[in-house]
């Protein structure tokens, strides 16, 4: 008997982020791109596995929130058929598969992608097409791209570099046998620091990428060098001034960034997520006449910008309760959170 195939919320997030990048690769319109972006977001952010909700029920994933119904009928084909709808076979047509990945990098757009894969050879295979992509920057070959250049390869081969070796999402439970060793290496250096888990790992999301930790302190190089001495790290990736990533076993990176007291509030915030979550955030806080960042709350009309040491107090500003990380999915609990 054949096994039945079983598809998580992050394998639909996947596959929609796909289809968004063929699109803007193919011109097609703003806000046909930004639904599939949208409906990618909150899929893998919706608390429930909707491949579960749409077994015991397939009119009921018409329910879930921010996803249309052209695309609520491409994932019930997936769902019902096992295979991919025709428009999107049609729509995959001509890309090459690097493309996928080439634009989880830093500064690689879809548009950049392509023009890679149009003007070099790369293999199908993920891991393959990274290490060709890094080794012809190596080469001085990007540069020669029209529209490229040395310092856009240059840039590339940075980035490239730093991404290698996190191009796949882990359980969470295997995360937080990962996150706990450190948070102790780290705590037991110094105790009178305080640490974080940051982005999908501190909202306990169900696939975790990379592990991120932020540290509140105004000493950020002796924290940020005993991190890099970490005796299972296999390679520093970046050391800077504020932030450094190592990379441990299976191809695991972990970040850690130190921030001073005064806007470590913000940062946490900002980092924790989601990324939907945040975007209704910042549109809320618009409305009252603020913008956001890591740095803290901006008021647009005098421009100051007043700074949080924690989240509480950072929610509070905006007139909402503090919204615990679990729940920062980018549905309604900004407006269930009002004071």
């Amino acid at each position: 008997m054949k096994k039945e195939t079983y598809y998580t919320n992050e394998d639909i997030y996947q596959l929609l982020n796909k289809i968004a990048i063929a699109y803007e690769i193919k011109n097609k319109s703003f806000f046909q791109i930004k639904a599939y972006q949208n409906a990618a977001e909150n899929i893998q952010n919706y608390p429930q596995n909707i491949y579960s909700i749409w077994k015991k029920d397939p009119s009921s994933i018409d329910e879930i929130p921010g996803i249309g119904d052209s695309i609520l009928k491409k994932i019930d084909y997936l769902f019902s058929k096992n295979k991919l709808h025709p428009h999107i076979i049609e729509i995959f047509q001509n890309l090459h598969p690097a493309i996928f990945i080439f634009t989880k990098i830093n500064g690689i757009g879809p548009k950049i992608a392509q023009k890679l894969t149009e003007n070099l050879k790369f293999s199908q295979n993920e891991e393959l097409a990274l290490k060709q992509l890094i080794d012809y920057a190596k080469k001085g070959k990007i540069r020669n791209i029209e529209g490229m250049g040395e310092k856009s390869e240059k840039q590339i081969l940075e980035n490239t570099l730093s991404f290698y070796g996190n191009t796949s999402r882990i359980p969470l439970t295997q995360a937080q046998k990962i996150a706990k060793p450190i948070l102790s290496y780290l705590q037991n250096e110094f105790p009178k620091t305080e640490f974080y888990l940051l982005g999908s790992l501190r909202r306990e999301s169900s696939a975790i990428g990379d592990i991120d930790i932020a540290a509140k302190s105004e000493e950020p190089q002796p924290i940020l060098t005993y991190f890099t001495n970490y005796p299972p790290s296999l390679q520093t990736i970046i050391k800077g001034e504020k932030k450094a990533s190592i990379k441990l076993q299976d191809n695991i990176r972990v970040d850690l960034m130190v921030q001073p007291k005064d806007t470590f509030g913000s940062l946490l915030q900002h980092f924790t997520g989601s990324k939907q979550h945040n975007i209704k955030l910042r549109e809320y806080a618009n409305k009252l006449g603020y913008s956001l960042s890591e740095y803290g709350i901006k008021d647009n009309k005098t421009k100051e910008v007043k700074q949080f040491d924690n989240e509480k107090d950072f929610y509070n500003f905006l007139g909402l309760k503090f919204i615990p990380p679990k729940d920062r999915i980018g549905e309604n609990e900004i407006y269930e959170a009002k004071l």
